[in-house]
């Protein structure tokens, strides 16, 4: 069955959620045969390079949000370090280092979305940097009319999770809609930048959740799909969830190139935490990409490894 899915895929076929739903409750002994033809997918729509990013965070902590993962709202009682907008010269000195490391960098801050004063600063830092450097952005909610500013101002992809599936939302976060997340994803598309925009896997949510979160990325057209795999932080209401098996984590990974085969999967939050040795698989199972560095308030792990990852795998880094 996963051959005849793997042909149908290759020639155009879009899978349908009963189908997915088969791929995703496989057998953990059927995991490599999946990982063999996701591995083909990705090399006939993506090639054989590899794309990295980087994020900096640049404005930490108080956020009025209260999602279930993430140490940076205000409802959680996670150590963090808590900050207003950095200066220029922090976002500057990250967007070098990504760009010396192969990747780009992404623009982060907290919040549901940023005054219109921090806004103006974002526009003005990127417009700066754009001349030299490759820059994204994630800065929560976003209008029509901003995302047409950034795009202006030369930023390149936008970040906004969906996080998980419309059902399995309100679950994980109560003070926004899932619809409210939707409708910044297509305002990004709107205004022709980039849509990055993908889940947490781990946090309690089911197989049809999985299966429903990759139909609305495909639906929804989104250009970029990071897939994270919760790591659970102390202090934060899922500090208790039980960690995924590197096979699921290489399960869902297979199955979301088998459901998105022509877009750019990466691998970011948790990669390190819940793969350990077994990185190198995240490509076999058909990631295209990963966050390296540092994450927002977790440590990653030194970029030169996963340049040198890369290197032993006999893929090529692309910027």
């Amino acid at each position: 069955m996963i051959f005849k899915l793997y042909n149908r895929v290759i020639n155009g076929h879009r899978l349908t959620k009963s189908e997915i739903l088969y791929l995703l409750s496989i057998k953990d002994e059927d995991v490599f045969d999946l990982m063999y033809y996701s591995n083909k997918i990705k090399n006939k729509f993506m090639g054989r390079t590899v794309r990295f990013c980087s994020i900096i965070n640049a404005k930490s902590g108080n956020c009025s949000e209260n999602c279930a993962f993430c140490a940076q709202s205000s409802k959680s009682k996670a150590k963090i370090k808590k900050y207003p907008l950095v200066a220029f010269k922090e976002i500057k000195k990250s967007a070098t280092e990504a760009q010396k490391n192969s990747a780009h960098l992404g623009i982060v801050t907290s919040g549901c979305k940023l005054t219109e004063k921090d806004f103006n600063k974002v526009i003005n830092y990127i417009k700066k940097l754009s001349k030299i450097y490759r820059i994204d952005a994630s800065l929560g909610e976003l209008s029509l009319e901003k995302a047409k500013a950034l795009k202006k101002a030369g930023c390149i992809a936008y970040n906004h999770n969906l996080e998980t599936s419309k059902n399995y939302f309100n679950h994980i976060v109560t003070t926004h809609r899932y619809e409210d997340r939707v409708k910044t994803i297509k305002n990004i598309k709107k205004a022709k930048m980039k849509a990055c925009c993908g889940g947490i896997f781990g946090m309690g949510e089911k197989n049809n959740d999985r299966a429903d979160l990759a139909v609305a990325l495909r639906d929804l057209d989104v250009d970029i799909v990071p897939l994270n795999f919760l790591n659970p932080i102390k202090g934060t209401p899922l500090e208790a969830a039980k960690k995924l098996s590197v096979i699921e984590i290489l399960k869902i990974i297979a199955v979301f190139r088998f459901v998105l085969p022509e877009k750019d999967i990466k691998v970011c939050g948790g990669r390190e935490v819940n793969l350990g040795e077994f990185q190198p698989l995240l490509y076999i199972a058909g990631a295209n990409g990963v966050i390296i560095g540092n994450y927002l308030t977790t440590l990653g792990r030194p970029p030169k490894e996963d340049v040198q990852m890369v290197k032993e795998l006999g893929l090529k880094l692309k910027i």
